[in-house]
């Protein structure tokens, strides 16, 4: 299997936002740029984003770094999307509404049964860096 063109990664993000399921907080994500193992998407910091606190919430920050980076493994000569075996984010600068958050996911490394992937959340107009994930695939043999 080959890497995903841009117009099949473009429609695989429209569908993600339009399913029944929790993937639908994703209806916002707009997919930016993509090469080998490399996506970039960006997300404009909305109401329904947001925590008590008035900022981006953990949780969508969390799904963000499982999704796009998945997409990520996926645009790759092996075009496998794998099952997450571990994933954690560490969080350092708030967005608040109104901000927009690129997010770019790279494959670090694909063996024969493991994937790894970092994901990056950055302000798009300070540069801050808001959160990190790493994750972790099953890819199957």
């Amino acid at each position: 299997m080959s890497a995903l063109c841009t117009s099949t990664l473009r429609t695989l993000f429209k569908a993600l936002g339009e399913g029944p399921g929790f993937d639908r907080v994703l209806n916002k994500l707009q997919f930016v740029s993509a090469s080998p193992g490399k996506i970039v998407c960006e997300l404009k910091v909305d109401e329904e984003h947001t925590n008590r606190g008035g900022t981006m919430h953990g949780g969508l920050t969390a799904t963000l770094v499982d999704m796009v980076s998945t997409v990520a493994l996926m645009h790759t000569e092996r075009g496998a999307p794998g099952v997450s075996v571990d994933m954690n984010i560490t969080y350092m600068n708030a967005a608040k509404i109104g901000e927009s958050v690129l997010i770019t996911a790279q494959v670090l490394k694909q063996g024969r049964t493991l994937g790894f992937a970092t994901v990056d959340l950055v302000n798009k107009e300070t540069g801050k860096l808001i959160a990190q994930g790493r994750h972790t695939k099953h890819l199957g043999s």
